[in-house]
């Protein structure tokens, strides 16, 4: 294994330790040559992974002392949320995603509504671009969510808000390993490219209000149903999914 992925390995390992709790905030981190031993990789890697969690905000080294823990909840890196959501592999937190999922429909409506009062004929240009590729790449699974994050991205930048752009990408990463959850939600099918024509129409034609109501009846009907889906991707018991949706 490249030492650049060995890093990786042992800062992911940390970090979803800090992030559960299982390492004190305001402590201490184990010295190098420990964490080399416990991994079973050279101190240089240990160093470069103590980095990254660096960058993630997640520690800091303190001079004379070692590498303080920090509180996770002070830290905005998607990997971060990733790992509050997803604790273990094939297990969702659903408290944190529902959080996460309050938040994400609370910005897609200011976010939509912002775009339609403020796009261009060259924004709805490029809207419409991706309708068309969204439309040849129905049925494709892996084409379709390609196509469909990056209209996505495009109102985003219609809003000319760079903010709201920055947004989603972070959004997009954070739901990265849960898109067979999100997919509940974005079948590749004729459906749902008519509710994302729909969508475009209305921002095309400026009306805020009516890509308000669309958009905040969208995530109300989607939003249970994703949190649903993520209590069956864990084995919830099917009473426990079904008091989910209604």
């Amino acid at each position: 294994m490249a030492e650049g992925r060995k890093a990786d390995r042992v800062a992911d390992d940390l970090l979803r330790s800090i992030v559960r709790g299982e390492v004190e905030v305001g402590s201490l981190l184990p010295k190098e040559a420990e964490l080399a031993e416990r991994y079973g990789v050279n101190r240089s890697v240990v160093r470069e992974a103590i980095k990254l969690l660096e960058v993630h905000r997640l520690v800091r080294p303190i001079r004379r002392r070692g590498t303080e823990v920090l509180d996770p909840m002070r830290s905005v890196s998607p990997e971060v949320l990733r790992a509050m959501m997803t604790p273990a592999s094939g297990r969702v937190d659903r408290e944190v995603f529902r959080d996460f999922l309050e938040i994400r429909a609370s910005l897609d409506v200011q976010m939509s509504t912002l775009a339609a009062a403020r796009r261009t004929d060259e924004d709805v240009a490029i809207l419409e671009g991706h309708l068309a590729r969204l439309k040849d790449a129905l049925h494709d699974r892996a084409r379709y969510d390609v196509c469909s994050e990056a209209l996505t991205r495009a109102v985003a930048r219609a809003t000319h808000n760079r903010i709201f752009e920055m947004l989603v990408w972070w959004n997009q990463e954070v739901a990265r390993d849960l898109g067979d959850i999100f997919r509940t939600v974005r079948p590749a099918n004729e459906p749902h490219l008519a509710g994302l024509s729909l969508l475009v129409g209305l921002i095309r034609d400026g009306e805020v209000e009516q890509v308000r109501t669309l958009v905040e009846a969208f995530h109300d009907w989607a939003t249970p149903r994703l949190l649903a889906a993520a209590a069956l991707s864990t084995g919830a018991p099917l009473s426990a999914v079904m008091e989910g949706i209604t």
